[in-house]
């Protein structure tokens, strides 16, 4: 066992009631990487995918949390034929889903939501991984991938950048929308006003939280995918009308729905949906990705937008302070350079 392997320093003496095999702490984060034996990852598994032990999952997560003194806790452990991973997070700077995602997604199965995430991942497939990056073993792979995960990527705090980086906002090439239907919704038309709910966009698969309001709207783009717009910039960027959106007219990639927070009810926004037009003169400034990109929005620094190369960084030229995402399809879709 090597005392430190890329920036992950050995953690001993952890008062847990987990038998652990290897522990490894990140010098950068609250961050742990611990391996398991078999038996004991897999009757952790068995708690956090069991839908009907939510209270013993969450005393769990904490208990694990608070005994390895960490926000953000990878598990390990080998079977005979397939690698296991489970990853708990404290804070939705790191969504648990997202962070498995980047470590084996191209070659493993994913599941979870940004809390809790589990991880399957066939061995010989991971062995060959491991032998075309040079590593002697599965641990070392977790502990290479999960410092890429912070090192290799852009985290952007929008605030920061619209007071920092004015000029390099300024260079960016102008784009307006295209003048194609989009639709909106009032929040408080789908659900009471303080109600939360979870909206999931391509950007942010495990959902940002919006209070309803009435100077809150969902708006749906040309794929179906939705974000939210407070009242102000939705009048300066559309143009209202009472058209109901029609999702076979507009041939929508799929129905645009909500997660209501306190129940767990989904409700489609389509038949609330009314169609709206883009306004000339309020543009945006953008620039193609060429590295993993995270946003940290001005109203919710606690969660963000994920961009990968190609996708794009959008910046609207009224208001420095919103940054966020647009993937790349949509972007060449509904945009144009501003001539």
């Amino acid at each position: 066992m090597k005392e430190e392997l890329y920036t992950f320093f050995v953690q001993e003496s952890i008062d847990c009631q987990l038998k652990i095999e290897q522990c490894y702490r990140y010098r950068q984060e609250d961050f742990v990487v611990a391996q398991l034996s078999l038996e004991e990852g897999d009757h952790l598994m068995a708690i956090c995918t069991d839908e009907d032990e939510g209270d013993s999952f969450d005393e769990t997560k904490e208990m694990l949390l608070e005994a390895m003194g960490c926000r953000y806790l990878l598990l390990v452990w080998e079977s005979r034929d397939e690698n296991r991973l489970l990853f708990f997070s404290e804070s939705r700077k790191i969504r648990a889903l997202e962070f498995l995602d980047y470590l084996i997604a191209q070659f493993g199965l994913v599941r979870g939501c940004a809390q809790c995430a589990t991880g399957q991942i066939s061995t010989a497939i991971l062995s060959v991984q491991i032998s075309d990056m040079d590593l002697d073993d599965a641990l070392e792979y977790y502990l290479q991938m999960s410092k890429a995960y912070f090192t290799e990527c852009d985290w952007i705090v929008a605030r920061e950048y619209a007071n920092n980086m004015q000029g390099t906002i300024l260079d960016m090439s102008k784009y307006q929308k295209k003048m194609i239907t989009w639709a909106y919704v009032k929040s408080t038309d789908v659900v009471p006003a303080g109600e939360i709910i979870k909206i999931k966009s391509l950007e942010n698969e495990s959902g940002m939280l919006l209070t309803a309001d009435e100077n809150r709207y969902i708006m749906i783009g040309c794929r179906g995918e939705v974000y939210d717009m407070d009242v102000e910039k939705f009048q300066n960027t559309y143009e209202e009308s009472d058209e109901q959106l029609d999702i076979f007219e507009q041939m929508l990639d799929f129905l645009p729905a909500i997660e209501v927070l306190s129940t767990g009810e989904y409700i489609s926004l389509d038949e609330a949906a009314h169609i709206c037009y883009p306004r000339r003169g309020i543009g945006i400034y953008a620039c193609e990705l060429e590295r993993r990109t995270k946003i940290f929005p001005v109203d919710n620094e606690e969660d963000y937008y994920l961009g990968r190369p190609g996708d794009y960084m959008a910046i609207r030229m009224d208001d420095f302070t919103d940054v966020y995402i647009i993937q790349r399809e949509i972007f060449l879709q509904t945009y144009e350079a501003d001539n």
